[in-house]
């Protein structure tokens, strides 16, 4: 009988780096997530190699696993970080994980040089001031040194595979997330680095999630106590990796996390543009399908301030016995009716402030609570209602995140979604999505539907409640007279050119 397999998983998040180690029969076997040095947006690339030694030897002690028996390592990560190294592997600059607010009159700067019309012509998406094409303007203007002496540019999770590897490659969504990348070719756009006077040869290459990009060499083994020669996969961006995770591999599936990335990814048979702009055009991480995506629907901003400033004591109380900080919440949330008795809560979002509209003495903390999970519920809705449009099925709805382990939040979303709704609650679900993708690549499975047909346990399943959907279709009908459509780039000078061919 052969001895069992196991297979970890590495993300590098915002708030954490999160590992995982999942045996080949798809029991979790241990999950942990370690803290890096800075509470900003702004880290040393070095901490998350930092986090990543001590993360690897802790999970293994934990696992009560010997290295060798480490099959397979995945790696995933958040998009919106850039990392520049010199010539000789050291970190020039601190990395912005997610927008730069340094870089925002850089977005503009991008429109103007590219056209905002060609650039999602190009790359599938508007200008973002968390994509690295746009941080590179800045970079050039302001940290002239590092300008010159940059070498390579990568993404936060391929820092990683760097340090453990030393090879230089990258994904199709991370990739996409830099508006450098074009989808539809799966290439680095020659036009877009042209126009930008980017050196392409800073970017990595290109592969696919499930193909192993490299092994374990001997000097990090020797710092991370992993064994030297284990292969690693490439892995996926954040979206995509959590997508393995809850199976969400063809068109006709629909991925919504609650919470973390916040976003809806729905992968597609070819590359689409919305006429709507409620979705962007990517690619999964698996070879031969892109993906629809709607960033920052449903996250935990809201919910993090009430927890931090309205329900203070109830969230220390929880975290000191044990539960899940966001049940008190919910649990308030719970004793109000479907539409918060009149309470909205709007989101930033199109220079427009977050807050919350209709306040009156009547409300307690559970409308504003309640309130705020229906707002991403009724961003999620407006982002399937894109995705018809575009004429893409919705077959499957399935629900990742935070939020899965949460009855009323996944009940909110069936019910302003009208779908059933199926929640696939794995911790540390970004990592777990990764070491699915390490699974497929050394022969243990034969695809990576495979490895999510045996790795992935059972669903909750949510099915809608009439009376409550038919009072978020009012609610829906009141937000969009209230708030303005989404609107087409605009600035600089246009020159429409074909994708398939920059």
């Amino acid at each position: 009988m052969s001895p069992p397999a196991f297979f970890m998983g590495l993300d590098v998040a915002h708030s954490g780096l999160g590992l995982v180690v999942l045996s080949g029969d798809g029991k979790p076997v241990a999950n942990l997530r370690r803290a890096y040095g800075s509470h900003t947006n702004l880290h040393d690339p070095q901490d998350w190699w930092r986090a990543a030694r001590t993360g690897v030897k802790e999970i293994l002690r934990r696992a009560e696993l010997r290295a060798d028996q480490i099959r397979c390592i995945g790696l995933t990560g958040d998009s919106d970080g850039m990392v520049v190294l010199g010539s000789d592997g050291r970190v020039l600059i601190p990395c912005c994980l997610g927008a730069d607010p340094r870089a925002d009159g850089y977005v503009e700067r991008l429109n103007r040089t590219v056209g905002a019309r060609n650039l999602l012509n190009l790359a599938g998406s508007p200008a973002v001031a968390s994509a690295t094409a746009v941080k590179l303007l800045w970079l050039k203007d302001n940290e002239k040194r590092a300008w010159h002496d940059a070498h390579i540019v990568l993404p936060p999770k391929d820092f990683l595979r760097f340090r453990l590897c030393g090879n230089l490659v990258t994904d199709a969504t991370d990739a996409s997330a830099t508006l450098l990348f074009n989808p539809k070719t799966r290439s680095w756009s020659k036009q877009l680095l042209a126009q930008l006077e980017i050196n392409p040869a800073w970017l990595p290459a290109i592969s696919s999630g499930q193909l192993i990009s490299g092994r374990i060499s001997d000097t990090a083994a020797r710092e991370s106590g992993l064994q030297a020669g284990t292969p690693v996969v490439t892995g996926g961006g954040h979206a995509a990796a959590v997508a393995v995770s809850a199976g969400v591999l063809n068109p006709g599936q629909v991925l919504i996390e609650l919470g973390a990335g916040a976003g809806l990814f729905a992968p597609t048979s070819e590359t689409l543009r919305d006429p709507s702009f409620r979705l962007i055009g990517s690619c999964h991480c698996l070879a031969g399908t892109w993906a629809q995506a709607a960033p920052n629907l449903a996250g935990l901003a809201p919910i993090e301030w009430l927890s931090d400033i309205v329900f203070t004591n109830e969230v220390l109380h929880a975290r000191r016995t044990g539960r899940d900080p966001l049940d008190p919440l919910t649990e308030k949330a719970a004793e109000v009716p479907p539409g918060a008795d009149g309470l909205l809560y709007l989101p930033a979002e199109q220079g427009r402030l977050a807050g919350f509209l209709g306040l009156k003495q009547h409300h307690g903390r559970g409308h504003l609570v309640r309130a705020a999970l229906e707002s991403g519920a009724l961003a999620a809705r407006q982002a399937l209602d894109s995705l018809r449009d575009l004429k893409q099925p919705v077959k499957e709805v399935l629900v990742s995140g935070p939020g899965a382990h949460n009855t009323l939040w996944c009940q909110i979303l069936a019910d302003a979604l009208d779908l059933q709704v199926h929640a696939v609650a794995v911790p540390e679900c970004a990592a777990t999505g990764a070491a699915i993708l390490a699974s497929s690549a050394v022969g243990l499975y034969k695809s990576v539907q495979e490895a999510c047909g045996h790795l992935i346990r059972g669903t909750t399943m949510y099915t809608p409640r009439k009376a409550a959907s038919d009072v978020y279709q009012d609610l829906r009908n009141q937000l969009s007279e209230m708030l303005p459509k989404p609107a087409p780039p605009t600035g600089g000078t246009d020159i429409f050119l074909n994708p398939a061919s920059a």
